[in-house]
């Protein structure tokens, strides 16, 4: 009972040094909950959570696994070491994607993991699958402008220039300043314009 109280108090400390961005310290108070309390799923995760803040992305993805091995649709462990795939400094794409859909089969019609899974898919140049994911994501959410204007640049990929040239005009409607939709859009006018001339 004592070891189980003091657990919790050693994990609160943690997610208060988490808060605070002190992610080494954070980890050390988890570290020591969890020898008192090996099962505690929530301790697991939030240990995982600061490896993953603190960039430590390859020992976040062994961390998120050893959570997923006690509850395999953990929605959010799943998610959160797709992020740490993803993320420039592992760029494992493949695998990220492969996170993204054992949560889409937690919570199917997710759009933040939607729209993870269509930025994944454009990324590694799968264009046609990334636009359906957006468009499974503009059906739930079409104010979405960071999905509406990656569904531009997926469109543009595909050399579709005039559908592109209004998703990204859509975007600049209700946000005249977006630097990437003004961008894009410049970049699919003069593709565009420089293929009709040929």
């Amino acid at each position: 009972m004592l070891d189980s109280a003091k657990s919790r108090s050693l994990h609160r400390r943690g997610l208060a040094l988490q808060r605070q961005g002190r992610q080494d310290e954070a980890i050390a108070y988890f570290d020591r909950a969890s020898r008192m309390d090996p099962e505690n799923i929530e301790i697991l995760y939030d240990r995982a959570v600061s490896l993953q803040m603190g960039t430590r992305f390859e020992e976040a993805v062994k961390a998120y696994d050893a959570v997923l091995r006690t509850d395999p649709e953990n929605f959010a462990a799943l998610v959160n070491k797709g992020l740490c795939y993803s993320n420039p400094s592992m760029s494992r794409e493949e695998e990220a994607l492969m996170c993204f859909d054992e949560a889409l089969k937690v919570s199917p019609r997710d759009v933040g993991v939607l729209s993870l899974k269509g930025y994944t898919l454009d990324s590694l140049g799968r264009y046609r699958e990334a636009i359906m994911c957006f468009d499974l994501v503009l059906e739930q959410s079409p104010g979405d402008l960071n999905v509406t204007v990656n569904k531009g640049l997926s469109l543009m990929h595909l050399g579709r220039y005039d559908e592109a040239i209004a998703y990204f005009d859509r975007v600049l409607e209700d946000e005249p300043g977006n630097l990437f939709a003004l961008e894009w859009k410049r970049d699919a006018v003069r593709i565009r314009d420089r293929d009709l001339c040929a």
